[in-house]
């Protein structure tokens, strides 16, 4: 019985977490992190937040990079070659959601075209405000890196 209950104990302790623990460190070389508040000029613009990453590499050795994960929003990345280098750019698009008509009668059989309502999906880290997650493709296996302290510049 004893053994059973060290054993149990021992799974309980030293089990996965429910936070990943996340390298700080890529295989390419960053520079400081940006993030920039926008706005459409037209109400159909929308409005969103955008990331810049400086990429002080030359290349990104092998890496291949996918999504940004910052503020509880999730968005791809596009890499942008400036003067300067190159700088991994993602959007944080906060467009108006148009709801969907909603076809409400007594015949259920006249409701067929209603959709139900999508789940939210849900975040994957906890994250403060300065800090952000990329991932990013080497080889076949997807990996994630932290990055702290993203400077909020003036809209």
């Amino acid at each position: 019985m004893i053994p059973y209950i060290l054993l149990v104990l021992g799974f309980s302790i030293s089990g996965c977490s429910s936070q990943k623990k996340l390298p700080d460190k890529a295989p390419f070389e960053m520079g400081p992190a940006t993030c920039q508040p926008w706005t459409g000029s037209e109400e159909e613009a929308g409005s969103g937040l955008l990331l810049e990453i400086p990429i002080l590499s030359e290349d990104l050795n092998g890496a291949q990079l996918k999504q940004a994960f910052f503020r509880g929003k999730i968005a791809d990345i596009d890499l942008e070659s400036l003067e300067t280098g190159w700088v991994a750019k993602a959007n944080f698009s906060e467009q108006k959601i148009e709801k969907p008509d909603i076809i409400m009668h007594a015949d259920p059989k006249k409701e067929i075209g209603n959709r139900p309502p999508q789940p939210k999906k849900e975040f994957p880290f906890v994250l403060d405000a300065d800090q952000c997650v990329l991932s990013y493709m080497e080889g076949e296996t997807l990996k994630y890196v932290k990055i702290e302290g993203v400077a909020e510049k003036n809209p």
